[in-house]
């Protein structure tokens, strides 16, 4: 099977009020909730690997999970890295036929940024495939103070040079969400996302989409956020389901029994995503 390019898939979604769930997965149960409910909601899906989550050597074995699941599901659907650290890591996820990466040098200087993006846009677009990249920093919530999350804002007068000088298919912002669990209650510079897509011709993305108010994604969505990527709203849930599965005498807990209850809980979070953010029904634009 072929999955879409990352540009394909978030193509019709700009700038028409609804937005792509990107959700990571690291086995075959969170993979199979993701495309459970893209099938059920027919909306469609970007599917995310993390390398923090599971080792290069992994990856091939994954994808091949994937894409039986997506085929069999018949859905629309990308394969992205998120966060690919390196070009190595970008060249071995390419070779391996995932139709999108995100590649971070967040944390390097503009210039090297710059200069890392607009390679990884060379190596991806020969394959076919789609480039993401981060501009400011999405810190993790619990480790970032809120003067730390302030200093790494997207600036649009940067974002409006990295996009022309890149030829980056679409753009992670940093507009006051964090990855992972937070210590209150993120807020969201909404000026800031409405100056950025004035400024940026491509297809933004909200890192660190857990956690929000779903007034909030829906406001973000509004302003011009195409991409959302989620993880902690659905890994911890998922964990809590089996934790809670095996509270009892271990010989009467079943392994398919906890993953499987874990699974159906992963679905159900997955599909009231695929409502917020306006995704259901989309299906039928890839047709």
């Amino acid at each position: 099977m072929k999955f879409l390019s990352m540009a394909e898939i978030l193509q019709p979604c700009v700038n028409q009020n609804w937005a792509i769930g990107a959700y990571d997965t690291c086995n075959l149960e969170i993979t199979q909730a993701i495309v459970d409910a893209s099938a059920m909601d027919q909306a469609p899906a970007i599917i995310m690997i993390y390398p923090h989550h599971n080792p290069q050597v992994e990856w091939g074995t994954l994808l091949k999970i994937i894409e039986a699941e997506v085929e069999r599901a018949n859905i629309p659907a990308a394969l992205v890295l998120d966060h690919a650290k390196t070009l190595e890591q970008v060249e071995y996820a390419l070779d391996l036929g995932f139709s999108g990466v995100m590649i971070d040098a967040s944390l390097s200087p503009l210039e090297e940024n710059i200069a890392i993006t607009r390679k990884a846009v060379e190596l991806a677009h020969a394959k076919g495939a789609s480039v993401e990249a981060e501009l400011g920093h999405v810190g993790v919530g619990l480790e970032v103070s809120e003067d730390e999350q302030t200093a790494h804002l997207t600036r649009v007068d940067e974002a409006e040079r990295f996009v022309k000088e890149t030829g980056v298919d679409a753009l992670a912002i940093s507009i006051g969400t964090l990855h992972g669990l937070y210590r209150g209650t993120p807020h969201l510079d909404f000026e800031r996302i409405a100056q950025l897509r004035a400024a940026c011709p491509i297809p933004l993305v909200l890192h660190g989409g857990s956690a929000n108010p779903d007034p909030d994604l829906r406001r973000a969505i509004e302003l011009g956020i195409d991409k959302i990527n989620i993880w902690t709203d659905i890994r911890v849930p998922f964990l809590q389901t089996v934790k809670d599965k095996l509270d009892g005498p271990i010989n009467k807990i079943e392994v398919h029994e906890a993953f499987g209850a874990a699974r159906a809980v992963a679905t159900e979070i997955i599909r009231q995503k695929n409502q917020l953010l306006g995704a259901v029904g989309k299906a039928s634009q890839y047709k």
